[in-house]
């Protein structure tokens, strides 16, 4: 069992076979402080399968209040601080927290998101739609509200307001699958239709979650987990 750097609360086990070898691989998940920990580099072993399941790990964790992240977070493995780290992978900047012994490192859902190039900001006409559906939304970064009316970008901790982009994901699976010949057709792989479908979800999931807001009282919404969910069902579809 392996216990949240953050909060000290057991990480839920998420096992999935693995893109490139045989044995399979094991995420740990923390949706109350928005964590994954992987060990070693399992981040890279993921298949399209796991990615699938990753998003529905984001989306359930709109439904809980996220705890806020301390400065110093040690390694679940040896107890040493981990240290904070940018990466970039092709043009994509992101951070994470890396144990300087090996052991792994600790990833928020966000910078997950932008490491697999599943993000993109909005364009000016989404953004003004975004703005008629949605008052306000929760940054995805850091958990912080943002004013749509009067914001583009979270004010606390400067991130800007991100979109899941269905075009990445696709690109992504048909990567996924060219390192793991024989799985099958990547769910919607240049189909524009599939795309299309996957962005009708989220505008109708965050539609959708507009409304529950109001009804509970809750004080924003996340985009990311709102999209992930929404790419989650449609990508069960094209995986059957």
């Amino acid at each position: 069992m392996t216990a949240c750097p953050n909060c000290a609360q057991p990480m839920r086990a998420h096992r999935f076979r693995a893109a490139l070898t045989a044995a399979p691989v094991e995420v740990d998940a923390c949706p109350t402080c928005h964590l994954f920990w992987f060990d070693g580099t399992e981040s890279l072993a993921l298949d399209r399968q796991a990615v699938r399941a990753l998003f529905t790990v984001i989306a359930d964790s709109a439904r809980q209040d996220r705890r806020a992240l301390d400065s110093a977070l040690s390694c679940p493995r040896c107890g040493k601080r981990l240290a904070f780290t940018h990466d970039l992978q092709r043009s994509t900047r992101f951070t994470y927290w890396r144990c300087a012994a090996g052991h792994g490192r600790l990833t928020g859902f966000h910078a997950f998101l932008r490491e697999k190039n599943f993000l993109r900001e909005p364009s000016a006409a989404e953004l003004a739609r975004l703005r008629e559906l949605v008052r306000q939304v929760n940054c995805s970064q850091c958990g912080a509200p943002i004013d749509l009316a009067r914001e583009n970008a979270c004010s606390h901790c400067r991130a800007p307001i991100a979109l899941l982009d269905p075009d990445g994901v696709a690109r992504t699976l048909r990567e996924l699958d060219a390192a793991a010949p024989g799985s099958g057709p990547a769910a919607g792989g240049g189909d524009a239709a599939a795309r299309a479908a996957m962005a009708q979800a989220m505008l109708d999931s965050l539609t959708a979650s507009e409304r529950e807001r109001h009804r509970e009282g809750r004080r924003g919404i996340d985009l990311l987990a709102v999209g992930a969910g929404a790419l989650a069902t449609v990508l069960g579809l094209w995986m059957r």
